[in-house]
């Protein structure tokens, strides 16, 4: 189940920035989370993102990502004080901090939860928690290839000096990498500031 959920593919909000219509169509169909407004740039992509609920939990290490899924997948099916199922929804990612343009060891890695779900209940998992998150914006660069993960470090570092050098305000302290299907498709992501 935990591998069929992480592989739904969703289509890229930059491939379809001129059909906006089919991308809402098709994530209103799965219950992915839609993003509000798209403005497309050379190379990446400025996303606005409606509030969201997301549950995550720490890992040490890349090598580690499964153990943290697994974690949240058992907190969707009953490991929450309500002991019931609570729908998660497309991507999952992770976000990692970096310390003078490098990728510290340690990440958070999260799934959002449906939009249906108003009240989530608590993790009975210590290391999991329930987030969220108001109107916010991004600087989003996707992948359609399979990118590996030795890769991502570049990839981000790389991603990071492409908005220094067009002056965007973000936030340089930490980064998202959305996963929308196993085998490929991936964005990384910039929190944008001074809006």
């Amino acid at each position: 189940m935990l591998r069929l959920f992480l592989t739904v593919s969703v289509l890229f909000w930059n491939q379809l920035a001129a059909h906006n219509q089919e991308l809402y169509q098709f994530c209103n169909g799965i219950g992915c989370t839609v993003p509000g407004k798209i403005i497309q740039h050379e190379t990446y992509a400025e996303v606005k993102f409606h509030p969201m609920q997301w549950v995550e939990t720490q890992v040490e290490s890349m090598d580690a990502l499964q153990t943290g899924l697994e974690k949240l997948f058992n907190y969707s099916h009953f490991g929450n004080d309500a002991g019931t199922i609570i729908p998660l929804t497309a991507p999952w990612g992770i976000s990692g901090r970096l310390d003078s343009g490098k990728l510290l060891p340690r990440f958070r890695v999260y799934i959002p939860i449906a939009p249906e779900v108003n009240n989530p209940p608590e993790p009975t998992d210590q290391e999991v928690n329930v987030r969220s998150k108001y109107d916010c914006s991004y600087f989003v660069r996707a992948f359609v290839q399979k990118v590996e993960v030795e890769q991502h470090p570049e990839l981000v570092t790389e991603f990071l000096k492409d908005l220094e050098q067009d002056n965007r305000n973000f936030d340089r302290s930490y980064f998202d990498i959305a996963f929308y299907n196993t085998n490929g498709p991936m964005e990384i992501g910039f929190l944008k500031t001074g809006e």
